[in-house]
C-alpha cells in the first residue's frame, strides 16, 4: 500500500505543467536551500515539487513543510521507509506520486536534495523537453568545501576531466547528431528531465541503489529516442564526502581527499573499447579506468580526436577508426 502523501495546494499541484521530483534521505542541512532555489525560479507558478523523504531520522520532513508554507509552494511530501532499492526506489516512488497527483504535468524533472538550481534552470529544462524526449542538464560543484580541500578534489580529478572531455568529443564526432547530443551517457539524477509519455513507455526508474539515472537513459536510447544535453540548465551539487548512494560522487570526493586513487566515471572506456564500439559492434566490457591507465592512453585518444576533427563526415570518421580496431 502506498503511504498517503501530504499535499500543499491541491489545486496547483493538480494543474502543474511540470514537476520536480527530489529524493531526500537525512537532508535536514540542505533541503531548505534546495527548495529556496526552486521557489525563486521563473515559471514556478506552473510547477509542482514532489519530495520523497526516505529512511530519514532527522527533521528533513519538518523543514520541507516549513518551506512549503513559507514560499506557498505547490508541493507533495511523501515519507517512506524503503528496505531496499535506495535512491532508485525513492525516485520511482516520487515519480509515481507525480504521475498520479499532477496529471497535467508533461515535463518530469529530477534533482537532488543537496543541489541548488541556478536561475533559469526550470525554463531551460521545460523548453528543451518540448522538442526532446529526455534532457541532461549541467552539474557543477557547489562551493561548500574549504578552499584548500576543494583544490585537493580538483587536482585529484584533472586526469579524469581531461579524459572525459576527449571521450565526449570522440562520441560527438562519431554520432553526427548535432551539438546538443549527449555523446556519452553521463546522466545524473541531480539534473535531468524526461517527458511523461517517454517515462511511462520505458518503464520509469528502476529500484536500484545507484546508477538508476543512467540505466533509465540507457533504456530511453534503446527505445530509439535521442536525449539532448542542455548546458544552459545548471544545478550546483554539494561536494560533501558523505553521500547517500554507494559508489556516487561523494565516495569519489572522499577518496580524493584521502589521497587515494578513485575509479573513473563508468561512462569512460579504454581506447580499444571505444574503437570496438565505433566499428558497429558493442564496446566490450572492461573494468573501470584507473588514473594510471587513463594517463597512458590519453595521448592515443587525443591523437584520434585531433584526426577526426579534420574529417567532415561521420561515416568517414567511423571508417577511419575501423582501421584501428584489429590493432586495438
Amino acid at each position: 500500500m502506498r503511504p498517503r502523501p501530504e499535499i500543499f495546494d491541491h489545486r496547483a499541484v493538480a494543474a502543474a505543467r511540470a514537476v520536480v521530483i527530489i529524493p531526500a534521505c537525512n537532508e535536514a542541512e540542505r533541503i531548505g536551500v534546495c527548495l529556496d532555489a526552486l521557489a525563486a525560479q521563473e515559471g514556478r507558478e506552473v510547477c509542482a515539487i514532489h519530495v520523497c523523504v526516505n529512511n530519514s531520522r532527522d527533521d528533513t520532513a519538518g523543514i520541507i513543510r516549513e518551506r512549503a508554507r513559507h514560499h506557498a509552494l505547490p508541493l507533495v511530501l511523501s515519507e517512506v521507509w524503503l528496505p531496499s532499492g535506495g535512491v532508485g526506489r525513492a525516485r520511482r516512488w516520487g515519480h509515481a506520486f507525480a504521475l498520479r497527483d499532477s496529471p497535467a504535468a508533461t515535463a518530469l524533472l529530477s534533482t537532488d536534495a543537496d543541489c541548488v538550481a541556478m536561475p533559469g534552470w526550470l525554463g531551460a529544462m521545460r523548453r528543451a523537453l518540448e522538442s526532446h524526449p529526455a534532457v541532461l542538464g549541467r552539474i557543477e560543484p557547489l562551493n561548500d568545501l574549504p578552499p584548500d580541500l576543494a583544490r585537493t578534489v580538483r587536482r585529484g580529478g584533472e586526469i579524469e576531466d581531461s579524459y572525459m572531455r576527449l571521450s565526449m568529443e570522440l562520441a560527438l564526432l562519431l554520432s553526427g547528431d548535432g551539438p546538443d547530443a549527449i555523446g556519452l551517457n553521463t546522466a545524473g539524477g541531480a539534473n535531468m528531465g524526461i517527458r511523461r509519455d517517454v517515462y511511462r513507455a520505458v518503464g520509469g526508474f528502476r529500484p536500484l541503489p545507484c546508477r538508476e539515472d543512467r540505466e533509465l537513459i540507457d533504456r530511453v536510447l534503446a527505445a530509439g529516442h535521442r536525449p539532448a544535453r542542455i548546458d544552459a540548465a545548471r544545478v550546483r551539487a554539494s561536494m560533501r564526502p558523505d553521500g547517500r548512494a554507494p559508489g556516487g560522487m561523494a565516495d569519489k570526493i572522499a577518496r580524493r581527499l584521502a589521497g587515494r586513487a578513485a575509479s573513473f566515471d563508468t561512462a569512460l572506456l579504454p581506447v580499444a573499447a571505444m574503437l570496438s564500439g565505433s566499428s558497429g559492434g558493442p564496446a566490450y566490457p572492461s573494468a573501470p579506468l584507473s588514473p594510471a591507465q587513463a594517463a597512458r592512453e590519453m595521448p592515443l585518444l587525443a591523437a584520434h580526436v585531433e584526426r577526426l576533427r579534420r574529417i567532415g563526415c561521420p561515416v568517414a570518421r567511423r571508417r577511419y577508426l575501423s582501421r584501428f580496431v584489429d590493432r586495438a
